[in-house]
């Protein structure tokens, strides 16, 4: 006690000493950017005393009596001195260093120079996804970021996104990334609890992208390590806009547009569709069926399905402040309706982000969303009863409407008009994000910031099925209402020295953090309603009734170094050890260390006279990196259930029928632990031409062990698996981005930049404990050796010209033929490459920007087409692919004969699988700036008016309404499947951007 209460006295007198100096404060802006620079070296020149700016550009410095030189010096900038003489503020402007790079990237916990990062990050920065139509912050990363791979679940607005980063790492578990939103780490999965069919929906579409100032995205293990536990998948950290010291500023954007399908369900007509059914019957050796196809009915299911849906947006904000205040207003209204009826999507939010220094050294903020959404919700994505499905499968020779006004029905399948025109399925989330801190500023160069966050939702879910769908039909209407509460708080505290010591420059922190995730839920049902005008459940005559909760919580250690020396040599220690209550006494607790070294060649003496390498660096990182997603919260323990007529006979034993009673219900695994991924990356970044072209590459190598899987144990323990560490899976791959500013012509000039990246992953399970099938009839499979997403089809080479047969692999080699026996794996959803090209071009007030997000070598499983491509075996409609189908001897086709035993039900014929590859048009937009000498007139500031599409332009050989589309969404072992997906629209909007 007498050691720490000497430290304090120490660190009270020196602030007793400092509070005698002169205290200097101001503002550091870049000339180009007219923005505050974080990060500059504030010196006094011939001492130790200096300081670095904030994020805002702000800084604050004692020195002392005698005045003296300030030097200003910044990677990527032009070093600057200011005499002192009897001044208390100073404001600098630094011109940018055009021999290197210059670029401020945010990191875990802090901000960097693009120059010293030895981690490999991609960084998307607000301007670049500004005025694009998309509801969420993850869809804006697609095509903008070398290895990260970002397709849609669905085409539903608000809806689920895949983002990969670097490969698929985990089975069991999500393979998504780690979200942090101001430094909080943010609840990103579904938190639906009325299942619709595969369709998700999106918590990211909770924040409003006009507010996002950065995305970064944090790729390898030195740059990842320091979330530790969380960050095996990579981390996508976004940073909101703040304010400035500045006068106020008014900023006000809107767009408003349409959108439509891009390509249609393909199915046949009346006519087509009773031809074809007569042909099969007769094949099958049966009577024809319909006497007059030619005089049949030619109902379209797909006219009262699909609508042009509208598309709008408001966006308000104020930002300002003075040396003492700065801040952030803003206020958003979003509105999307689907290209399906009945679906659409609802956000009003509002932000303030505020930094107050009320005192010397002292300096407090916040930063605060309120966001509420609105779903209107269709049953879609592999839901058969759903309007899209109905599209699909409805005969088109049967009406609407049945003579005595009811809608048709067919089979267990809805009517698509129904299910559009009464359909009442909603969800409503509150969200409250918030962050307050204060930062003390111990002494120049070291200080200390104390944070605490808090992500709440609050959600709510409506089901009614009237009697005029099937579902509420059976059972005089259903209902369900469901409401959700997940809360999340943390805690972290941060202790950071940064200063420069002649050649020695070292940035160092020391932090701790801690979080609890508090989850419930209440759900209620009804049904037999008295009529459809009583739609809640206290008017059904039968009623029932749950509620579950839950709750984990971690707490963490972690610390990082970094040292530069002469601005050549650099070297980055990161490591971070996490106590998780979801694992095993055994393995309670986890480190997370990593490794980074890089080499600024381009300061190197001999480069000197190399005039066309402005930066040439050599980086090289190792580390690990943990994900704890793939378990239940007390996955490790020994569970016992009660109430079993509900939670099903799981142990093996019989229900208590309608008593109360215990039963064991899951195995403990005290040893339980976290998958680890053991990462190995080498890149290099190079500036050209005085950085007019920028190029870096990266190789890289993943290896995630320990995964969470369910192993088959004895029958003798009661029970078939038990959870534990057991499989690993490789990912490696190569990224390289490109960035070259074609032309630099001005003001008045033609200005043409144009952004390109491509990426390879190749995935690989190299351990398991047994192969396994997984979806709907087992059509993917999970093997050593092969990688994720292996679809597992009998192979289809042909049709036998003569007789019309299908002709397939025989697998075994035993000279026949054997639907049980001769499947095999016969292609991935994993693309060869994938990534994107941004042409940005300007001259004279006009912008024009065109990006193009591609994708090559994936396989796409048309799904749709084993069911409408069934060649008479159902009476649902048929796929126009059946038209080119065997119809005599010599033609030449891969759609068999129409016979019962060609397309028996046993069969998965790998004809269904097609290549995925596609470059899509994906954002265009055309815009002109008002001149400054008639904003003047009309008093503002700037004024941009626009016009823009999304999904423009589509370029690929795949036949189904999206090649994008990448599963069902309720599960993450499925990727690269349409079935009866809701397609991406087609949007073209106009938009005007002003500010005073």
């Amino acid at each position: 006690m007498k050691q720490i209460a000497t430290v304090l006295i120490l660190i009270f007198s020196a602030h007793l000493l400092h509070a005698q100096d002169r205290i200097l404060k101001g503002i550091v802006n870049s000339q180009e950017e007219n923005t505050g620079i974080p990060g500059v070296n504030v010196v006094l020149k011939g001492t130790s005393i200096g300081t670095t700016t904030d994020a805002n550009g702000a800084y604050q410095l004692s020195v002392g009596t005698k005045g003296g030189t300030l030097v200003f010096s910044s990677i990527g900038f032009q070093n600057k001195e200011v005499t002192i003489g009897n001044q208390s503020k100073i404001d600098v402007v630094l011109v940018t260093d055009t021999k290197i790079l210059s670029e401020v990237i945010v990191t875990g916990y802090g901000t960097q120079a693009q120059k010293t990062i030895t981690g490999s990050i991609a960084s998307v920065s607000g301007k670049a996804i500004e005025n694009i139509p998309a509801p969420s912050s993850d869809q804006l990363l697609q095509g903008r970021a070398a290895g990260v791979q970002v397709s849609a679940n669905s085409g539903t607005p608000g809806g689920g996104m895949m983002v990969r980063v670097r490969g698929t790492t985990s089975i069991n578990g999500s393979s998504d990334p780690l979200y942090v939103v101001d430094g909080i780490p943010i609840q990103s999965g579904s938190l639906s609890a009325i299942g619709l069919g595969g369709s998700t929906t999106n918590p990211i579409a909770d924040i409003n992208p006009a507010d996002i100032a950065s995305m970064e995205i944090l790729k390898d293990a030195s740059a990842t390590a320091i979330y530790g536990a969380r960050a095996a998948n990579g981390v996508v950290l976004i940073t909101t806009k703040r304010g400035a010291n500045k006068k106020a500023k008014i900023s006000f954007g809107t767009y408003i547009g349409t959108q439509n399908l891009w390509r249609k369900p393909a199915v046949v007509d009346g006519t087509t569709f009773e031809t074809l059914i007569n042909e099969a019957s007769v094949n099958n050796g049966q009577t024809a069926p319909y006497a007059n196809p030619a005089g049949t009915i030619n109902t379209d299911w797909r006219e009262p399905v699909f609508q042009n849906g509208l598309l709008r947006n408001h966006d308000l904000s104020i930002t300002g402040g003075t040396d003492k205040i700065q801040y952030l207003v803003s206020v958003n209204n979003f509105f999307q309706e689907a290209v399906i009826k009945g679906s659409d999507f609802k956000r009003t939010s509002g932000r303030v982000n505020l930094d107050f220094t009320p005192i010397n050294k002292v300096k407090v903020g916040t930063s605060v969303l309120f966001s509420r959404n609105f779903r209107n919700r269709v049953r879609n994505d592999d839901n058969i009863s759903g309007a899209l499905e109905g599209s699909f499968f409805l005969p088109p020779n049967l009406p609407f409407y049945q003579t005595n006004g009811s809608y048709t029905k067919f089979g267990t399948f809805e009517s698509p008009l129904a299910a559009v025109e009464h359909n009442d399925i909603t969800m409503s989330t509150n969200r409250f994000l918030a962050n307050v801190y204060a930062q003390y500023d111990i002494i120049p160069g070291l200080s200390l910031r104390s944070s605490f966050s808090l992500d709440y939702s609050n959600i709510q879910e409506d089901l009614y099925d009237d009697t005029f769908l099937n579902n509420g039909a059976a059972v005089n209407g259903s209902a369900r209402s469901v409401n959700t509460r997940d809360d999340n708080w943390v805690q972290e505290n941060v202790l950071t020295f940064q200063r420069s010591f002649g050649n020695h420059s070292i940035n160092a922190l020391v932090g701790t953090s801690v979080q609890e995730s508090v989850f419930s839920r209440t759900s209620a049902t009804g049904q037999q309603f008295p009529s459809n005008d009583f739609r809640r459940i206290i008017s059904a005559a039968v009623q029932t009734g749950t509620s579950e909760g839950s709750s984990w919580g971690i707490a963490s250690l972690f610390g990082r170094f970094v040292y530069d020396y002469k601005n050549k040599y650099l070297a980055t220690v990161n490591i971070r050890r996490d106590g998780s209550s979801r694992f095993g006494v055994a393995n309670r607790w986890g480190t997370f260390p990593s490794v980074a070294v890089g080499w600024l060649l381009s300061e190197e003496s001999f480069m000197k006279s190399v005039s066309a390498i402005n930066v040439l660096k050599l980086r090289a990182s190792y580390g690990f990196t943990g994900n704890q997603s793939g378990i239940t919260n007390f996955q490790s323990l020994g569970l016992w259930g009660g109430n079993l007529n509900d939670l099903g006979d799981v142990s093996g034993s019989s229900a208590y029928v309608n008593l109360p009673g215990t039963a064991p219900v899951q195995l403990a695994n005290p040893n339980l632990k976290w998958e680890t991924t053991e990462q190995t990356n080498v890149g290099l970044d190079l500036g050209l031409l005085k950085n007019r072209l920028k190029i870096t590459a990266d190789y890289y190598v993943k290896n995630t062990r320990d995964l969470l899987l369910a192993v088959p144990v004895p029958r003798t323990s009661g029970f078939n698996t038990l959870v534990q560490n057991y499989g690993s899976v490789q990912n490696s791959g190569v990224e390289l981005g490109i960035n070259a500013d074609v032309l630099r012509g001005g003001a008045d000039k033609l200005d043409w930049n144009v952004n390109f990246n491509i990426a390879t992953n190749k995935n690989r399970l190299t351990k398991l404990a047994a192969p396994f099938t997984v979806y709907n009839r087992d059509i993917y499979r999970y093997q050593e050796g092969y990688s994720m997403y292996s679809f597992y089809f009998h192979e289809q080479t042909g049709v036998n010209r003569e007789t019309g047969a299908p002709i397939f692999t025989d697998v075994d080699g035993d000279g026949k033929f054997d639907a049980n026996v001769d499947r095999k794996i016969v292609g991935n959803a994993n693309p060869d490459f994938f990534g994107g090209i941004t042409n940005t071009l300007s001259y004279k007030g006009f912008d024009l920007m065109f990006f193009f997000q591609y994708s090559y070598g994936n396989m796409q499983l048309h799904w749709n087409r084993f069911f409408q491509e069934h060649g008479g075996t159902r009476n649902t409609n048929f796929m126009t692919s059946q038209l080119d189908r065997w119809q005599k001897p010599g033609d030449e086709t891969m759609i068999p004969k129409m016979t019962a035993e060609n397309y028996s039900g046993n069969l998965r014929p790998s004809r269904f699988l097609e290549d995925g590859s596609y470059m899509r048009l994906k954002n265009l937009s055309i815009g002109y700036s008002l001149p400054a000498t008639l904003l003047s007139k009309i008093k503002l500031s700037s004024a941009r008016v626009y016009v823009s599409g999304q999904n423009v332009l589509t370029f690929t050989k795949y036949t189904g309404l999206d090649p994008e589309l990448t599963g069902t969404a309720a599960t993450n072992l499925t990727q690269g499947i349409e079935f009866y997906t809701m397609p991406q629209p087609r949007v073209y909007m106009a938009g005007i951007n002003v500010s005073f």
